[in-house]
């Protein structure tokens, strides 16, 4: 059985194509990252740049050699994908030196793999013509795709390499009628790695279960399903032992299980607010999710109207004509035309197909969930995408007369909208910062081994002091430089710092107090403070009030621990009262911490004012 997409373009004039190569398209979507990171302004490098440095210490210290297992360094139980860019990182860490450039050169590598496996998946079901169209659209994305090809996490956005892969894989295996078993094991493989490198994957696995079970229908139960099965499993496997260890963790997110963060209420709330839909939100927020700036917010509707323009024409097309006119020929000038569906003819699952049914499965899951950040539609652009260009082939098949025009003012729309929308997000006045800033950072490191290690139910101060006292952590300090050995330094006070019982006896601040890195105690006391902050959010006597126990201890460690709490103090005092009224009647505070106040004060005013 032939698997084309139902792209059958009619033969009415000259087919046209992008007259660009598979290799032409590669070097341009690796240039034009590479000169996005060379041109971006250093503080739009993206919102995860503290969690990318974690990864590039993973990276670093397979570089410099491992002091714990190297499982031990994910960065959480539901998603292993850190350890592959880890992995990843340390060669690019090799080649170029412990650079952010280097680090990000991980991500980029997956998304070049992605957009390879895409072109071939799609030329080989629907021509050149769409799969240049649809390489086209990768290249010259939205920015908000652009940044994520480029974000060195190991979560949603690189798993788009697993889905393209298991899309390749899955069409190859259907279209062989007596294929070998290679394909269904490397397909099952590729399953059970995407699924522990980051759970959204599982939409694409879903969406490849209900199309093989409905291409195979009446016939789904055969080896190729029973080796692809046991490969998962053997894919799955590194979940299953780390979780089995850490009594299924990986299994917990946010602090609740997994099925615990779907339900019907998200479905009423969306119907309650149309604009909150998720195929709506999706749209609203293609290029940007920056609410506030007017110049982005046109830059999302343009960029709706450039993918859904061609998308609801051939819809439109589709309807009028889909299946009353004959199929011709496909792009790559072979085959017979097909048959129309009918009761003895049923239409035939196709490359298109399998887009909109991930689509569904991906609106679907999206809706029923409270996963609504931008970061969870990364997997769904390469679909979009494909529809696009389907939709935009198809267009040019129903005018003929105007093929060039129609693909002229399409593909100029996509490379100047891509220029326009990137263009705040660049800036020469440091050409090339990636390229010379430190690509890691051992900051999280305790903290990130705590999140991950840390038992059900526990104390956090107790585990706290655990962590703290770890072998590994006193192992780690000899090796770094000293910018190094100040940041994990800065990061083992902090944790001290959560750990200290507020009005604590004297013997167990001077306990915790003994484990402070040398050099330290000063960023410790400060540290007292805004944690005294954080556990009276909105009551700021009550927070000065419980580090009066550290005033015992010296005035100078107290003076250090109030300036935490008004350092703090803005960023968890409440919004509901006036600044103004505080302002005529400020507390009662001591004339040399007076400045502190009065930054934190106006600190509030700014976030009052602004929120």
């Amino acid at each position: 059985m032939t698997l084309t997409s139902s792209d059958n373009q009619a033969a009415r004039g000259r087919v046209i194509s992008p007259n660009v190569s598979l290799a032409g398209f590669l070097l341009l979507f690796v240039a034009s990252r590479l000169l996005y990171l060379m041109l971006i302004d250093p503080s739009q490098l993206g919102a995860w740049v503290s969690e990318e440095l974690y990864r590039g210490a993973i990276a670093q210290e397979l570089v410099t050699g491992l002091t714990l297992p190297f499982t031990e360094y994910r960065a959480d139980n539901y998603g292993l994908g850190s350890l592959v860019i880890g992995a990843l990182a340390a060669g690019f860490f090799l080649l170029f030196g412990p650079t952010l450039f280097a680090l990000k050169l991980a991500p980029l590598l997956l998304f070049t793999l992605a957009l390879l496996f895409w072109y071939q998946t799609i030329q080989r079901a629907a021509g050149d013509r769409v799969a240049g169209y649809f390489a086209m659209l990768f290249c010259f994305s939205p920015p908000l795709f652009t940044d994520y090809s480029v974000t060195a996490m190991g979560f949603h956005s690189e798993s788009i390499f697993f889905s393209a892969l298991t899309v390749l894989l899955l069409f190859r295996m259907l279209s062989e009628e007596e294929g070998s078993l290679v394909v269904p094991v490397l397909l099952g493989l590729t399953a059970g790695v995407g699924l522990w490198f980051d759970y959204i994957y599982g939409l694409t696995l879903l969406a490849t279960l209900g199309f093989w079970l409905w291409h195979d229908k009446g016939r789904f139960w055969r080896a190729p399903v029973l080796w692809s099965a046991l490969s998962f499993l053997v894919g799955f496997a590194p979940w299953i032992v780390i979780n089995v260890q850490m009594h299924f963790a990986g299994l917990v997110i946010s602090g609740r299980n997994v099925w615990e963060h779907f339900g019907l209420a998200y479905l009423w709330k969306g119907l309650a607010h149309p604009w909150n839909l998720a195929p709506v939100n999706f749209l609203r927020t293609i290029a940007s999710d920056d609410a506030w700036d007017l110049y982005r917010r046109a830059a999302n509707l343009v960029y709706s109207l450039l993918y859904l323009g061609p998308i609801l024409t051939a819809g439109v097309l589709r309807l009028k004509t889909g299946r009353s006119a004959p199929a011709g020929v496909n792009d790559r000038g072979r085959g017979p035309r097909e048959t129309r569906p009918s009761r003895t003819h049923p239409a035939q699952p196709t490359l298109v197909g399998f887009g909109i049914l991930y689509l569904f499965v991906f609106a679907l899951a999206v809706q029923f969930s409270h996963f609504r950040a931008t970061r969870y539609h990364l997997p769904a652009y390469p679909f979009l995408f494909l529809l696009a260009a389907h939709s935009l082939a198809r267009c040019q098949d129903a005018f003929p007369r105007v093929q060039r025009q129609i693909q002229a003012v399409f593909l100029a729309s996509v490379v100047l909208l891509a220029l326009g929308a990137h263009a705040p997000l660049v800036s020469l006045d440091r050409p090339g910062a990636a390229f010379s800033t430190k690509g890691y950072s051992y900051a999280l490191l305790p903290w990130i081994y705590w999140w991950t290690h840390a038992p059900a139910g526990s104390v956090d101060r107790e585990f706290f002091l655990e962590v703290v006292q770890q072998p590994f952590l006193s192992d780690t300090l000899p090796k770094l430089s000293s910018d190094d050995q100040r940041d994990l330094s800065r990061a083992i006070a902090l944790l001290l710092a959560r750990a200290v019982p507020l009005n604590a006896q004297a013997e167990d601040f001077s306990r915790i107090e003994r484990l402070v890195p040398p050099g330290f105690n000063r960023h410790f006391y400060y540290l007292v403070g805004a944690t005294a902050m954080g556990q009276h959010p909105n009551e700021l006597p009550k927070a000065v009030a419980a580090v009066d126990f550290v005033r015992h201890r010296s005035a100078a460690a107290h003076h250090l621990a109030l300036i935490g709490i008004y350092r703090a103090w803005p960023w968890f005092a409440p919004l509901d009262s006036s600044p103004e009224s505080l302002a005529h009647s400020p507390a009662p505070v001591a004339p040399e911490l007076s400045p502190h106040y009065w930054r934190a004060l106006g600190l509030w005013a700014g976030r009052y004012w602004y929120e």
